[in-house]
Parts: C-alpha cells; sequence; structure tokens
C-alpha cells in the first residue's frame, strides 16, 4: 500500500508546515559526541591553551543564502568548517646566502653586513655603547681582544687586494713582465707620435675604442650604451684634428653637446633598457677618454708639440715606474688605503721625484725647451698623473675589479696604462700654451 504523498517544497503539508520547516522530534536529533578521554582530551586542552576556545562557524543554508542556525540539506544541518591552507614555511636565511640585488647595485650585500659588524666591534673597543635596540652579552671578548681581531682582519684584507698570488703572476715578481710590455707599447707610442696627422688620430681612436670598452664591461650592470660612447669618443678626436688650434677646442665642445642626446637615445632604447647610471658611464667615458685624447691632438698639432707630448709620456711613465719601484722597497704609509690600498706615501714622493727629473733629462736634448720649463713642465705632469692614476684606482674598486682589462699585460688594460696619462697629458697642454707655444 502505497505511503502518504510527500507535499512539494513550499507547499504545507497536513500538520500545516513546510517540509523544510518542519520541527525535528528529539529522538531524531543525534546525541552530543562523548567528550574525548585520555590522549585526546590531552590534545583538545593543548589545542585550547595555545589557541584559545572558539565557536565553529555555521554554513549558511543554501535554502536562504545566510543567516545562523540554518541547516543544510546537502550536509543534513552538521556544522563545517572552511578548509585554510597552511602558512608556507620561512626558511631562515644563512650567511652563504646572497639577497637579491637592485639592478644598479654592484656589491655583495653581505659586505655591508660586514662593515656594520666591524664598526660595531671598534665602537665597543673604545667603550661606547652598543647599539640601540641590541642587548651586549656578558660572553663578550675584552676590548684589546676586539682591537686586535680588528687590526689583523684589516691587515688581512690589504693582503687580499695588494698581492697577487704566484699563479696569477705566471710566477715570482711581475717586474719582468712589466718591461716586456713596456717595450713594445713605447715603441709603437712613438711610432704614432712621429707620424703625427691622421695617422696618430687614428691610433688613439682606437686605443680610445678599446678604453670606452672596458669601462662599459666594468659597469655593465648599469647597462651603458658602447655605441654611443664609441661615437663620441670618436667625434670628438675628429674635431681636434679638423679644428686644430685654431678652432679645435670649440669644436670638441660641441662635439661632446652634441653627444648627449645620442647617450640618452642610445640607453633608452637598448634591450634591456639602462636608466639613468648606464647615461652616467657614457658620458664618463666620453669626457674622461674623448676629451683627453683630443687634447692630445691638440697639442701634436702646436709647435714642437711631438716632442711635449713624447715629455708628457716620458715622465708619466717613468714615473709611475719610481712609484711602483719606491713603494716596494720604501713604502710604509698607505696613501689612499680605501682607493688603493698598494699605493703609499713614500711611492708617492719617489714617483714624483723621479717624473721631474725625467722631463728635466730629457728636455736637454732638446734644445728650444729651457731647463726651467722643463722643471715646471715635470712639475705639473708630477701631480696630475697620480690624481689621474687614483681616479681610475677609484672606479676599479667601485666596480670590485682588480685590473680593467688585459691587453697590455702585466700592466693590464688600456685604462690601467693610460690612466695617468689621460690627466697629465691635458694639463701639459695648457702649461704649453701658457709657455707661448702656439
Amino acid at each position: 500500500m502505497p505511503g502518504p504523498r510527500r507535499p512539494r517544497r513550499g507547499q504545507p503539508s497536513s500538520d500545516g508546515y513546510e517540509e523544510d520547516d518542519r520541527p525535528v522530534p528529539d529522538e531524531e536529533i543525534d546525541p552530543a559526541p562523548a567528550a574525548p578521554r585520555g590522549r585526546g582530551r590531552r590534545r583538545e586542552a593543548r589545542f585550547e591553551l595555545e589557541f584559545g576556545d572558539f565557536e565553529p562557524a555555521e554554513r549558511p543554508s543554501r535554502r536562504t543564502g545566510g543567516g545562523t542556525g540554518s541547516r543544510d540539506r546537502s550536509t543534513g544541518g552538521e556544522d563545517t568548517y572552511e578548509t585554510v591552507d597552511p602558512l608556507p614555511r620561512q626558511r631562515r636565511p644563512r650567511d652563504r646566502d646572497l639577497i637579491d640585488e637592485v639592478d644598479d647595485a654592484t656589491y655583495d650585500s653581505r659586505l655591508a653586513d660586514r662593515d656594520a659588524r666591524v664598526r660595531e666591534r671598534v665602537a665597543r673597543a673604545e667603550g661606547a655603547a652598543a647599539p640601540r635596540g641590541r642587548r651586549r652579552s656578558d660572553r663578550e671578548p675584552p676590548a684589546d681582544e676586539v682591537a686586535g681581531e680588528i687590526e689583523a682582519l684589516e691587515r688581512f684584507e690589504d693582503a687580499i687586494e695588494s698581492v697577487r698570488t704566484t699563479s696569477d703572476r705566471g710566477g715570482g715578481s711581475d717586474l719582468g713582465a712589466r718591461v716586456l710590455v713596456a717595450i713594445p707599447a713605447a715603441a709603437v707610442a712613438i711610432f704614432l707620435v712621429a707620424q703625427g696627422g691622421p695617422v696618430f688620430a687614428v691610433g688613439i681612436a682606437v686605443f680610445g675604442l678599446v678604453g670606452i670598452w672596458e669601462l662599459t664591461r666594468m659597469f655593465a650592470r648599469t647597462r651603458p650604451s658602447l655605441f654611443a660612447g664609441g661615437v663620441g669618443l670618436v667625434a670628438i678626436i675628429a674635431a681636434a684634428a679638423i679644428g686644430g688650434n685654431d678652432g679645435g677646442r670649440e669644436a670638441m665642445v660641441t662635439a661632446l653637446v652634441a653627444t648627449v642626446p645620442l647617450v640618452f637615445i642610445a640607453v633608452s632604447l637598448a634591450r634591456p633598457a639602462g636608466g639613468m647610471p648606464g647615461v652616467a658611464v657614457t658620458l664618463l667615458g666620453i669626457v674622461w677618454l674623448g676629451m683627453a685624447l683630443g687634447h692630445a691632438v691638440l697639442l701634436r698639432d702646436t709647435t714642437h708639440g711631438g716632442g711635449i707630448v713624447v715629455d708628457v709620456l716620458v715622465g708619466t711613465f717613468l714615473g709611475d715606474t719610481g712609484a711602483y719601484l719606491g713603494g716596494r722597497m720604501f713604502g710604509s704609509h698607505k696613501l689612499a688605503p680605501r682607493i688603493s690600498p698598494n699605493k703609499t706615501v713614500e711611492g708617492l714622493v719617489i714617483g714624483m721625484i723621479t717624473a721631474v727629473v725625467a722631463v728635466w733629462f730629457a728636455g736637454l736634448y732638446q734644445d728650444w725647451l729651457s731647463g726651467t720649463d722643463a722643471l715646471l713642465l715635470g712639475l705639473v705632469i708630477a701631480i696630475a698623473a697620480p690624481i689621474g692614476d687614483l681616479f681610475e684606482s677609484f672606479l676599479k674598486r667601485d666596480a670590485g675589479t682588480k685590473d680593467a682589462g688585459v691587453l697590455f699585460g702585466a700592466h693590464g688594460g688600456v685604462l690601467d696604462r693610460l690612466d695617468a696619462a689621460m690627466f697629465a697629458i691635458v694639463a701639459g697642454y695648457y702649461v704649453w700654451l701658457a709657455m707661448g707655444a702656439a
């Protein structure tokens, strides 16, 4: 016999209730779950102690779309919880892990952390208070021990920067390798100076392009434009060669100004595109190398200009050699340890004296150059050349490299060999003009 007909949803039944609103008899309600015992109760107590007590969230009714106390037909009215994915466990960084650097950065972030720790130890060694936010440990070493450790660390860093291993040098001292490279380089320089004119301009332009390449390679992270730097350098040298002494300087300035928009377009359209650091490095190469080599062309075109160029190069290179040998034999006081740890005050003094004597001695074979003018020219070269050397060392220090290139073997690259000459050639040009050269 068929059972009673069930009313449809929304229609009242025989007792006046809708199907979903019919009260549930007490005997149909599931009894409350028994309280856990033993280990389960201990786990629950530990959970409540750590996270606190909470009320379960009730799932909204599918029919009403919300509200508490409603029952869901699909789940039988049971309380449900929304599943939450656990948070990812963060790994503790280690000392050997590298922190991501921005595009224009050039250093390992661990170096800054090391410097901060060294400064903190120095402050503690001098009796200063610990930095705010950090608690002094009772087991810290005494001040004299910390000072000794810091001094040893500084000596170790200076040794790393100033000493090469025998495998890097090819065994023993690199003085012999320097001499072997210096002889053909001097021969090439004398040939270019003696030829003069277009041969001299083209020859120094080739060296300048190699220097631009070395500079952009050192600061490759800034994304400079090798194309714009090369075009600007060649344009300045060509302007100096075409303009001559009458209008060469004005033509060089015009070429320099014309390359500024070219640098901006080349850097911004590169893939990947560069920014302000790339523009700065590119313009640095054009101004530093292009203007210096342009002045070399102007100096060569003056009266007795070839002899003055030779005097500048002799004073620069012999002064650098004297500073190198004097620093190795007598150097004990650092000249600029943060820029170039190898250079010493003793080496600087010996190099300056060597440069002045070398220019004066070369003037003895030039009857058109008096002894006083030779001494004055040598003194200017002795001052300008070390500044140019320190400038290039500053750039290499900032770039984190030992040598700019390998074109001259033990001497490094073009920038390593001609860094001092870049400043000395400009100073020599204006001194020679002041002496009445035309």
